[in-house]
């Protein structure tokens, strides 16, 4: 492994940690959602910088080839005779992409780009307007898919999310700064 993505991984960790921290400072039912996405989310956090620093220190460690090797001597064992696997090239798990630096540099910008932009809209939006609008961006102009499927699916997320946290755990989402600033502005 050359590169080891612990920037991203320090990152999402501070943003878990500052935020079951903050809500270890609400009352008991307020802090219930933070904690039941945020301990989890460290604890995933921790397990991958653990992971990742091994992998740094022992790069020896077999790769999907050795794992490949070993599973057609086993099965060659119960079959009695030599098998091969025989894996096609085009197979996008097994190929090894490489990308120029440049390449990977736009598509991280990317990454943070539309993260940066879904925590902002968040902020500013809430999650009633924001959510489904970030799902039919990202389905449009990241997944490529037509208009259609990105507005069905955008909207099925918004009755989904709806549901689910509104109805069924009976939890108010955040309404968003310039929301409740326009709506407080025209109830007015």
């Amino acid at each position: 492994m050359k590169a080891i993505p612990a920037p991203m991984t320090l990152t999402m960790l501070a943003i878990f940690t500052v935020m079951v921290g903050v809500a270890a400072t609400y009352p008991p039912a307020a802090r219930f959602m933070p904690f039941t996405i945020g301990i989890p989310a460290i604890a995933l956090c921790l397990l991958q910088l653990a992971l990742d620093f091994y992998r740094q220190r022992h790069p020896e460690t077999e790769g999907p080839e050795d794992a490949l090797k070993q599973a057609e001597d086993r099965v060659s064992r119960m079959a009695g005779r030599r098998v091969h696997f025989d894996m096609p090239s085009e197979n996008a798990i097994f190929t090894d992409t490489t990308f120029d630096a440049r390449e990977k540099v736009r598509r991280e910008l990317i990454v943070w780009g539309y993260f940066l932009s879904l925590i902002a809209g968040i902020l500013l939006f809430g999650f009633r307007i924001t959510v489904p609008v970030f799902l039919i961006a990202f389905l449009r102009f990241q997944a490529g898919a037509g208009w259609r499927n990105a507005l069905v699916y955008g909207g099925l997320g918004a009755i989904v999310m709806h549901v689910l946290f509104e109805r069924v755990l009976k939890v108010s989402l955040h309404a968003g700064v310039l929301t409740d600033f326009f709506v407080a502005r025209l109830a007015s």
